[in-house]
């Protein structure tokens, strides 16, 4: 009989509240991601439809996630096209790899446990806790 793990993956998601506080504006930064990627944003847009707008790149994410953008900028743009809901780390890695891996044919994507987790981890740009 397989061991019941009673460890729970730690999950991630972005936070706004620390970004605003450091005197960033959430809805900008989420509108110039989204304008980046050719959608057109209105002023005053509230955060939930800001994230609603990021979700549709849901079936299509690499036209939201980009080969030239860099890890930290794909995981963050990953838990946008999530509503930016609690997140695992193997969930974000599996996201990123298919689209740099299977859409782009990108082996050279550095998507490992240690370059996505420092990321998560050290960056100060996201909340943790576990699932």
């Amino acid at each position: 009989m397989p061991k019941s793990s009673n460890k729970k993956e730690k999950v991630y998601s972005i936070d706004f509240k620390k970004l605003e506080r450091q005197g960033f504006s959430s809805e900008f930064l989420i509108s110039e991601k989204l304008k980046s990627a050719g959608v057109d944003t209105k002023g005053g847009e509230s955060l939930d439809q800001l994230l609603s707008k990021c979700s549709k790149f849901k079936k299509v994410p690499y036209d939201f996630i980009s080969p030239e953008l860099s890890l930290s900028e794909s995981i963050i743009r990953t838990l946008l096209i999530r509503k930016n809901s609690k997140t695992g780390m193997h969930q974000i890695q599996s996201d990123l790899s298919a689209v740099w891996l299977d859409h782009y044919k990108l082996p050279y994507k550095n998507i490992s446990d240690s370059g996505v987790l420092g990321i998560l981890e050290k960056s100060g740009f996201f909340i943790t806790s576990k699932a």
